[in-house]
């Protein structure tokens, strides 16, 4: 246990990265068909109009190009057993999840693309990467808007802070059973080797994103699809 914990304390954050062969084959198809499903649902619903209205293709774009470098940076735990700063989170409310699912996919292409990831379990990575975290994200948000009082220190705090740090835990949770369920690693490896340490990446994620969604709901409001200001600030 301290040893697996040490190794992650002493190593850079990195992407949760199921390499091939891991999985049993039939997993890797059913993920295969999963994946594009939910891929073609993204493109239909993603709000294209408003992409080019509000002249955003620069930060859908540019936001996948920098999650490249921040998903590189893998040394790991085990094999399939890795964690990172995910940054779903953060695109998800800026984008909404079908554009952000759609960045973090090509995120994920453009990592394959140079060897960081296996192309035959592609699928299976963008399901916890890309679809899981963004998901997340967007449900959690959607509860706090219903419920929760409107005012700016309840999204930033829950919606973005918390948000961010569901979407790394969901993200290794998943993981967890996947792998618990593939008979890769015993329950013991993975709860005192992986789970335990997981909150190590989620509480930065969840600061980095509140803190950029804090500047940017201040200097530039249109970026963040998730934030109104006459919701939240207006008659306050």
């Amino acid at each position: 246990m301290f040893q697996s914990i040490a190794r992650v304390l002493c190593a850079e954050v990195s992407a949760m990265n199921i390499p091939a062969g891991l999985l049993p084959p039939l997993w890797e198809g059913l993920a295969h068909a999963l994946f594009i499903a939910i891929l073609v649902v993204a493109v239909f619903r993603a709000p294209w109009g408003l992409l080019r209205t509000n002249r955003l293709e620069h930060v859908v774009l540019g936001g996948a190009v920098l999650l490249v470098p921040l998903w590189a940076m893998s040394p790991g735990i085990e094999p399939g057993l890795e964690l990172h700063l995910l940054g779903v989170a953060l695109l998800t409310l800026l984008l909404g999840w079908p554009l952000s699912l759609l960045a973090a996919s090509a995120t994920l292409f453009m990592s394959a693309a140079i060897g960081l990831y296996d192309w035959s379990s592609i699928s299976v990575n963008g399901l916890l990467l890309c679809a899981l975290p963004a998901f997340t994200a967007a449900r959690i948000h959607e509860a706090v808007q219903r419920w929760l009082p409107h005012n700016l220190f309840v999204y930033i705090f829950l919606t973005a802070y918390f948000g961010a740090m569901a979407t790394v835990m969901a993200t290794a949770a998943a993981s967890a059973t996947i792998m618990a369920a593939a008979g890769a690693y015993t329950a013991e490896e993975l709860i005192h080797g992986y789970l335990m340490v997981a909150p190590l990446v989620a509480f930065p994620e969840g600061f980095i994103t509140g803190m950029l969604i804090t500047m940017l709901v201040v200097f530039k409001p249109n970026w963040v699809r998730s934030f109104d200001d006459r919701v939240y600030l207006i008659n306050k």
